[in-house]
This record gives structure tokens, C-alpha cells and sequence, in this order.
């Protein structure tokens, strides 16, 4: 088969690799999609590594062969696949919640060969936590690749307290500050205000029709200024910090209502995680702050609901697709803001 290999920073080589076998327990799923995200990027750039050869974890596809002792799949099944693998035994994964998993969860693209192939095969602890979920025939393969971030922005908004006539502000117009935006309107919320530091992510969410009630170039505005104006110097219910900025988790700090909720959705350089906040404005504000980190798959069932019962467009937010050959192409477009790229698709 073929697989792009990282081979060293900024270079992928697509190499012919031995077609993988399931053993007992496993699945080999033929892969008809996998998308560029920002983790890839790090990846890329020798920023984070990995212990494989093979990256990506976005991943759709088909069912091509059963290992032994496989039940409740059959060779064909539409698929998609869940990155996060827990050690299944300590108590945060026994509660469902693989992704905050005590002993270090391993992950698809990762710890395990991912998805810049044309064959993945889903190691048998993750076959039985649920990894492969089977999809409906009608869903695209390419909108598929968006469950994975999509159920991020769920595990990041479910204790938002997000309602009817809520009101939030989503700093980052990158794919998962779009998906933020459409996710909480489709929970009711009545204005979403989408804030970017340069125009032309904003102009790319306008283009493709982010669902966004009012948009801020934070370059040329004062964002709490603007976002007191909107709210009648109220300040929004949920503040939801898509971008890996300290100046945005400041902010939110300061346009966020009394009692409201704010996200640091996006972590912040490792290097440099420390932020001079004012906790001042959380205590006297009685403000709730919440951590993200990654999803679990009770939030990948959900997310492929959204996508099945059309409450979220998924394939407006395709811009680029590209064979394998074409991969190391591919990252360069994710990277480059004047070609206008939102989410990059592999097609292997």
C-alpha cells in the first residue's frame, strides 16, 4: 500500500509499505479520507512527535477485513474513527471519559499508525472501546473527517450552559472557531460574535457562510470596546477561546457577563503556559472557567448526529482536497492564509 512517511520537518515521502493484516481482535479499514488539523501542522513544522511513521487521525473509510473475534461489523461498513485510546481501566476512562484517562491515553496517528494511508488497521484495545463507528451510506466521506473536531468543539461547549438567547464570543476563525460558532447556534444561542486577529480568515468565514451574527477583525478593533457596544455593556453569557493566544484568554476574562462562562478551548505554548490573568475579575464576576482537551466517544456519537440530521453543514468547510502524492502540497496550503485554505482533505 501507500502511506505518506514523515520523513523529517517539512517533508512527507510517499512510500510503498506492506498492506497491514488484523489480528485477532482488529480491523483494517481502507481509508477514503483524512484531513490536515492543526496537531498535524505541529507535526510538520518537528514541533510535536510522534511514534510512528505514519500521521494523521481524521479519518473516514470503509471496512476491508475482520481479525479474528471481530463482532457487530461487517466487511463494507462505512466507518469512521475515534483519534483518543484509553487504558480502559482507571476511573476517568471508566466513566466514559478516555480523553482525561490517568495513565496517559494513546492515540491513532500517534502512538499508532494513522490515516495518510490507504489502509489503517484499529488496534484491538480500540476496536473494543468503540473506535470504529459505523456511519450512514448518505454521509459524505469528506464531511466525516469533521466528526473528530466537531466532537472536540462538543466536549469543549457541553458545560457552557450554552441555551435559547445565549449570547458568545469565539476568538478564532480557524475550523474549530467556525465549528464553536455553528454548534452554538444550533443549541440556540441568539448572537455569536466571531473574533480574528487578521481579515482574512474573517473574509473566509463570510465566503463560505460561517453562521455567525456579527464579526470582529480584532487588528483594526478594540474588541472589548465592540463587543460592550453589541451587548449594551452587558458583556456575553460564554466567552470560547479558540486561538493559542494569551491576550484572547485575557480578554475573555473582561467582555464575559457576571456568572458567565468562559473556554480555554486552544492551549497555549508548553514553553510558555503561564498568563498574567486578573482573577479578580473571576472572583467578583463569579466567572466559570473550563479546560478542553481532545473528546471521547460518546461526543463522536453525537457530533455524527449533528452531521446526519443536517443541523451542520460539514462540507462548506472543505476548501482543498488532494491526492496522497500531493500531501506535502497539501500542508503547504493549510499554512499559506493567501490560499485560503479552512480544511485540507487527503483523498488517498
Amino acid at each position: 500500500m501507500k502511506a505518506a512517511e514523515f520523513i523529517e520537518s517539512f517533508k512527507l515521502a510517499v512510500k510503498e509499505f506492506e498492506k497491514p493484516v488484523p489480528s485477532d481482535g482488529e480491523i483494517l479499514i481502507k481509508v477514503n479520507s483524512c484531513a490536515l488539523c492543526g496537531s498535524d501542522i505541529r507535526i510538520f513544522k518537528g514541533e510535536k512527535s510522534i511514534d510512528v511513521p505514519i500521521t494523521g487521525h481524521e479519518i473516514s473509510g470503509v471496512i476491508e477485513e475482520l481479525g479474528a473475534n471481530v463482532k457487530d461489523y461487517s466487511i463494507g461498513d462505512p466507518v469512521v474513527v475515534e483519534t483518543v485510546i484509553g487504558c480502559g481501566s482507571c476511573s476517568a476512562c471508566k466513566e466514559g471519559r478516555e480523553n482525561l484517562c490517568l495513565n496517559n491515553f494513546t492515540a491513532i496517528g500517534y502512538q499508532y499508525n494513522g490515516g495518510f494511508a490507504e489502509y489503517i488497521v484499529i488496534p484491538k484495545n480500540g476496536v473494543k472501546q468503540g473506535c470504529v463507528i459505523k456511519i450512514p451510506k448518505t454521509l459524505d466521506f469528506d464531511e466525516a473527517t469533521l466528526i473528530e473536531p466537531l466532537s472536540c468543539v462538543i466536549n469543549g461547549i457541553e458545560n457552557l450552559n450554552i441555551k435559547k438567547g445565549s449570547s458568545v464570543v469565539v476568538f478564532g476563525a480557524g475550523l474549530i472557531g467556525c465549528l464553536c460558532v455553528e454548534y452554538a447556534k444550533s443549541l440556540g444561542a441568539s448572537n455569536v460574535i466571531l473574533v480574528n486577529k487578521s481579515v482574512h480568515r474573517i473574509e473566509l468565514a463570510k465566503k463560505i457562510g460561517v453562521n455567525a451574527d456579527e464579526f470582529i477583525v480584532s487588528d483594526d478593533t478594540d474588541v472589548v470596546k465592540e463587543v460592550m457596544k453589541i451587548t449594551d455593556n452587558q458583556g456575553v453569557s460564554c466567552t470560547i477561546c479558540a486561538a493559542s493566544v494569551k491576550e484572547v484568554q485575557e480578554l475573555a476574562l473582561e467582555i464575559t457577563s457576571v456568572n458567565g462562562h468562559v473556554s480555554y478551548f486552544a492551549g497555549i505554548s508548553k514553553d510558555d503556559p503561564y498568563n498574567n490573568i486578573n482573577t479578580n475579575l473571576i472572583h467578583y464576576k463569579e466567572l466559570h472557567i473550563h479546560g478542553a482537551n481532545a473528546s471521547n466517544l460518546k461526543q463522536y456519537h453525537e457530533a455524527l448526529k449533528v452531521f446526519s440530521l443536517g443541523k451542520i453543514d460539514g462540507k462548506k468547510f472543505i476548501t482543498h482536497r488532494f491526492s496522497l502524492e500531493d500531501i506535502n502540497e497539501a500542508f503547504e496550503t493549510l499554512q499559506d492564509r493567501e490560499k485560503m485554505a479552512l480544511k485540507v482533505v487527503i483523498n488517498p
